[in-house]
């Protein structure tokens, strides 16, 4: 039903026959999301009685204000839920069961949360050494501002990221949308999945630490070590002017086109830059040239793209630029995205959903494994697998329904 495969619990198979215990939540939840992706088996451990608060977050919902969140939909895809209260002896006991046979555990609450109550590392890996445990936190296990809570754009305001904008009230300026709280998971997973394969060949685990303000510092690598060499720092000949302007610079910009929408012109290259102005029938561009004063020129270029654009529509410049080899590629929207010929064309989105949802059509993964199709089962209630994990652990019966009464199960 509603496009899904009735066994389905991840999205490809590369990872089959690796099991991940998840206690996360928010952003944290991405590293999960990723592995259940390519199709490790993730069980998502979530504290009673509401769980993840993902669930049910975000201005935008499928269902109205009970309804799943787009973020819960994304980063809790394929994933198996139990709710089970880690504070309690019995909780905790059957963690460790859980635990004692996985390849992977996620600690994806405030820095060393496990660790705090007797289930982190150390303790884990005694039973089960070959175990690879990651901490996914915010601000790490370490450092002045470890121990404070933080929100996704936190990470990137620390790491240089963010505009600054003192005064303005919040909304009415550019929204900014954070990078680190996504891509934290994905560099979890790439030191994850590496720790894996070499406890896989020696019997050796792991313990792997990511913060996202540490992904936020070095998203742009270049700009820190510039910083932390600044007296060695020096604009490149030929290629920037005084001011760390790049020379030529109208020639990579935005332009708005006739229909009011935006191109990203990217012929910054001498020989795109030639194609471009002989396609667009107008090689006069070509004598407008740096001199001795580089305000004057950049401001001529920019006024002179800008006109020339504003003449045609973008679906028009996007044909001209293709069959020109000229690159440029449209500045869209979220809305412009889901409409855009490329978008389609690569085969982003699947069929996803439930009784709850109904149909969905959601973005799936970038990664394409050919020969496969990307059909991740929905992310899940709260508890959903429950049954099923018991039973893997031998529990099923009275022994169950005790320990759902007692509220160590949801």
């Amino acid at each position: 039903m509603y496009g899904m495969r009735e066994d389905a619990v991840s999205g490809y198979d590369l990872l089959r026959g690796v099991t991940v215990i998840e206690v996360a939540q928010l952003g944290p939840d991405a590293l999960g999301g990723l592995l259940a992706d390519m199709g490790a088996r993730v069980i998502k451990i979530e504290s009673p009685p509401d769980g993840d608060p993902i669930r049910r977050m975000g201005a935008l919902s499928v269902g109205g204000a009970d309804g799943f969140g787009f973020m819960h939909l994304r980063w809790n895809r394929g994933k198996q839920s139990i709710g089970l209260d880690l504070r309690s002896a019995e909780g905790a006991a059957l963690f460790r069961r859980l635990t004692a046979d996985a390849d992977i555990v996620i600690d994806g609450l405030r820095g060393g949360a496990l660790d705090r109550i007797g289930l982190g590392h150390a303790e884990l890996a005694r039973a089960n050494p070959r175990l690879v445990f990651c901490s996914l936190s915010g601000f790490g296990l370490d450092g002045a501002y470890h121990a404070l809570g933080s929100h996704g754009p936190a990470y990137d305001a620390y790491g240089g990221l963010m505009r600054a904008a003192p005064g303005e009230k919040p909304g009415d300026g550019p929204d900014h949308h954070p990078i680190a709280m996504y891509a934290m998971g994905w560099q979890a997973a790439v030191g994850v999945l590496a720790a894996v394969i070499r406890a896989r060949a020696t019997g050796e685990g792991a313990m792997i630490e990511v913060a996202a303000a540490d992904v936020a510092a070095a998203w742009y690598t270049d700009t820190v070590d510039a910083a932390l060499n600044r007296d060695a720092v020096q604009p490149r000949p030929g290629f920037a002017d005084e001011g760390g302007r790049m020379v030529n610079w109208p020639r990579m910009g935005q332009y708005r086109t006739r229909d009011g929408r935006i191109l990203f012109f990217q012929g910054y290259k001498d020989k795109f830059w030639e194609r471009f102005a002989r396609a667009a029938g107008r090689p006069d561009l070509l004598d407008i040239v740096p001199g001795d004063d580089a305000e004057a020129y950049h401001d001529r270029l920019f006024d002179a793209l800008t006109a020339l654009f504003a003449t045609r529509d973008r679906a028009d410049w996007m044909a001209l630029l293709i069959e020109a080899g000229v690159p440029g590629h449209p500045l869209n929207t979220p809305e412009e995205l889901a409409e855009d010929v490329h978008f389609r064309d690569r085969g982003l989105v699947y069929d996803a959903g439930s009784p709850a949802t109904g149909p969905l059509r959601l973005m799936g993964s970038p990664i394409k494994v050919h020969g496969q199709r990307f059909a991740p089962a929905i992310a899940p209630e709260l508890g959903d697998a429950s049954d099923r994990i018991l039973a893997d652990l031998g529990i099923g019966g009275e022994e169950a329904a005790r320990l759902r009464a007692a509220g160590v199960v949801v």
